[in-house]
Formats: structure tokens, C-alpha cells, sequence
């Protein structure tokens, strides 16, 4: 017994000396003395307090970070921005796409232990909203909202055409009925909703009123796709056929009174259009599906136009690989261009040059948009998953509507 106890604590010592003379044995990977890059600190987040979540790029300032991009990480929360610059002291990163108001940034480099905690929570608040009740059941085509900024959107109901209020709770109630979707629409000043359907006519709504009240107002010289007030109480209306048609809206001589043809294009057909100041502006296409933005001053109270002007080259600019769908303007004067780019849904045109607005989270296509009474801008997009409004924070003032009461 004596022996086989001996044995049993003689062999173990013996692998154990002998694995710890195998030259082959792997060497201890962890280094004692190794105490790790210097650990990263932060000070200080710009802009301070919050941003638009996926869209704004933050400044971090701190010490320690690794001056090679990839080697620092940023968290928020649980998610990772992307890191565009790096120096030492300094980390621009783009948030991620995460909407909260309890936000921990964290930073870790590689290469140090500890990760740097930012003392404070952020805020990342949402850029875009999907705004209303609406989804793929519900099929909308045309919008526009009062001075309280209640939402008035055109529907294509079975069996009936309607148009919906959405309120500023996003509650939602029937506003009217209606003769015919509107492709392009307009409150007018007695708060009557005027819009047009691709035809040579004119349509008028009242709060309340039925489908089989609804009137055809007047009849225009050409098809009409869209149309705006002018400052002295004009209503341009244009679309195929190139007539831009001026209506005096206080006409009541019947359905062809009041109805002036302002402009022929000749081959230029007209999508989309927009008052600004004392200029019309028109998105144009061709037969060619060549397509520009063009302006034509506004010369006196009548609504006489002046020659064309060209603003912006959409179809050099895309080299056509997109199509312009509709647009609108700031109060600066600044184009928004909404298609049906995958990658560009949104176009911002300043000075001429253009570039993506919040293409990071807006999808194709955007086909109809109007501003809100400050920063808001409201557009349709509609895919085959779904039709929705969405509500952008532009951070800048929309162009005012002078028709809206």
C-alpha cells in the first residue's frame, strides 16, 4: 500500500518537471509587466447635450486616443459610431442610428485596458419621423398643412377619394370627401383645399363637405400636375402639355372665367412647381426625360411671367441614373429635391451645388413634400412595403406658402 501511495505522487511531479523542460511548451502569453497603452480620457462632447441620432457628426475631446482611425472605438450605448478622424486629443465620430435620451459614450483604444466613460448621458434625438397613422394600406399621393400645423393629406380610398387631418397629436379624422386624388394640392386663403389630378381641371374642396358635393372649380388650358400661390393671391397651376395656367380664384364667372395661360414651355412638361418671392420656379422634363429646374420672375398682380431661367441641371447632375420626382424651397432660397435615387432620396441645392440630406436614413422615392410652418419638412415616400408621411427637422426655415390661411 505503501508503494502504490508513493506512486501516485511521484508520477504527477514528474509530468509536471518534465513538461516544464519542453522547449515545445507555449510560453506564458500574459505579460506581467505589461501595464497597456496609456488609458483614454474624455472632457468634453460637441455639439453639447444632444444631436440628430445617424445623422450629426460628434466632436469627442479627451487624451490618449490612438491617432489611426481604426483603432479607437466609440460606443453609444451598445452601438457603434463611425469614427471619421482621429488625433490624439480629438475623435469626430457619426452617431449611430439610435434614438434615445439616456446615451453612455464610451471610448476604447487599442492597445489600453481601460475604456473612457464620458461623464454625462447624451441625448440622440430622431432627425426623421414617420408622422400619422398611415402604412401600406393606405394610399397617399398629396399633402399640405394650415398655419396651426395640422396636416391635410390627399387619399385614394375604396370606394372613395378623401382627404384626412392629421393634428398636431397625430390624431386623425376624414376632412372631406373628394371627386379624385390630388397629385399636387394647395390650402387656399378661405382655407378651401384646391388640387389638381393630371387633368384640365380644377378642383375645390371645403371642410366637411361630401363626395358628391365636391365641385370641379375650373377648367384649365392644359393638364395640370401641380400648383402654388403667388403673393398676390394667383394660383399658377402646370403638368403636361407645358401650359402654366394663372387662376384668379375669386372668379366666380363660371368654369372657364379667370383662367389665363401664363406660359407655354413648348417641350417642356412641368412635375412639379413652387413660388418663392416674386419667382415661379417649375420641375421640368422632356420627352427625352431630360430634366432641369428652371425659374420665371413673376412680373406684375396679374401673374404675367418672365422668360425662363435655368436654376439647376437635374439630368447632368444624375447623368439621368435618377429621376426627380418633386421639390420645394427654403426661405433662403435653397432647393430640396426628392426622387427616386436609392442612394440620394433627398437633394439639398445651395448656390448650385448639391449634395445628399440625410441620406444615411431617408429611403426612395419621395414624391411629394411641403414645409410646415418653422424647421419641419413633411414628404411621402411610398414603396412597396408601405406608404407613409415622414416629418424632417431641417434645422433651417421652409420657403412660406402664400395661399395657406
Amino acid at each position: 500500500m505503501r508503494i502504490l501511495s508513493l506512486f501516485r505522487i511521484i508520477v504527477p511531479i514528474s509530468l509536471v518537471m518534465f513538461s516544464c523542460e519542453d522547449p515545445n511548451y507555449p510560453e506564458n502569453i500574459w505579460d506581467e509587466d505589461d501595464q497597456g497603452n496609456a488609458s483614454p480620457s474624455i472632457s468634453s462632447v460637441e455639439p453639447e447635450g444632444s444631436a440628430f441620432a445617424g445623422i450629426d457628426t460628434l466632436t469627442i475631446n479627451g487624451q490618449n486616443f490612438s491617432e489611426n482611425t481604426s483603432a479607437n472605438l466609440v460606443y453609444f450605448n451598445n452601438m457603434l459610431g463611425n469614427v471619421v478622424s482621429a488625433t490624439s486629443t480629438s475623435l469626430k465620430v457619426v452617431t449611430p442610428n439610435l434614438v434615445s435620451d439616456s446615451v453612455q459614450i464610451r471610448v476604447a483604444v487599442q492597445g489600453a485596458f481601460l475604456f473612457a466613460d464620458f461623464s454625462s448621458l447624451y441625448t440622440l434625438t430622431a432627425a426623421v419621423l414617420d408622422y400619422g397613422p398611415f402604412d401600406q394600406f393606405t394610399d397617399i399621393f398629396s399633402l399640405d398643412l394650415d398655419r396651426d400645423e395640422n396636416l391635410i393629406v390627399s387619399m385614394e380610398g375604396t370606394p372613395n377619394a378623401e382627404f384626412w387631418i392629421v393634428d398636431v397629436n397625430q390624431d386623425t379624422a376624414v376632412w372631406s370627401g373628394a371627386l379624385a386624388k390630388g397629385s399636387g394640392m394647395k390650402l387656399g386663403p378661405t382655407g378651401s383645399v384646391y388640387f389638381v389630378n393630371y387633368q384640365r381641371f380644377l378642383y375645390k374642396d371645403e371642410q366637411g363637405t361630401p363626395k358628391e358635393n365636391s365641385e370641379i372649380f375650373k377648367r384649365l388650358n392644359g393638364n395640370a400636375t401641380d400648383l402654388d400661390f403667388d403673393s398676390y393671391g394667383n394660383l399658377f397651376a402646370g403638368g403636361a402639355g407645358s401650359t402654366i395656367d394663372v387662376v384668379d380664384i375669386n372668379d366666380d364667372g363660371g368654369l372657364t372665367s379667370g383662367v389665363t395661360e401664363a406660359k407655354n414651355l413648348d417641350t417642356l412638361d412641368i412635375l412639379s412647381l413652387r413660388v418663392l418671392n416674386d419667382y415661379l420656379y417649375v420641375l421640368t422634363t422632356t420627352v427625352a426625360s431630360d430634366q432641369a429646374i428652371y425659374k420665371m420672375q413673376i412680373l406684375d398682380d396679374s401673374g404675367s411671367l418672365g422668360d425662363l431661367e435655368l436654376v439647376f441641371d437635374w439630368s447632368s447632375y444624375t447623368n439621368k441614373l435618377s429621376s426627380a420626382l418633386c421639390f420645394t424651397l427654403s426661405e433662403a432660397g435653397d432647393l430640396f429635391v426628392g426622387s427616386d435615387s436609392d442612394d440620394q432620396p433627398l437633394t439639398y441645392i445651395q448656390n448650385g451645388d448639391a449634395s445628399g440630406f440625410y441620406s444615411s436614413i431617408l429611403t426612395a422615392p419621395i414624391s411629394y413634400m411641403a414645409w410646415g410652418n418653422s424647421n419641419y419638412l413633411y414628404v411621402i415616400n411610398k414603396t412597396e412595403e408601405t406608404n407613409r408621411v415622414q416629418r424632417i427637422d431641417t434645422r433651417m426655415s421652409g420657403a412660406d406658402y402664400y395661399g395657406r390661411p
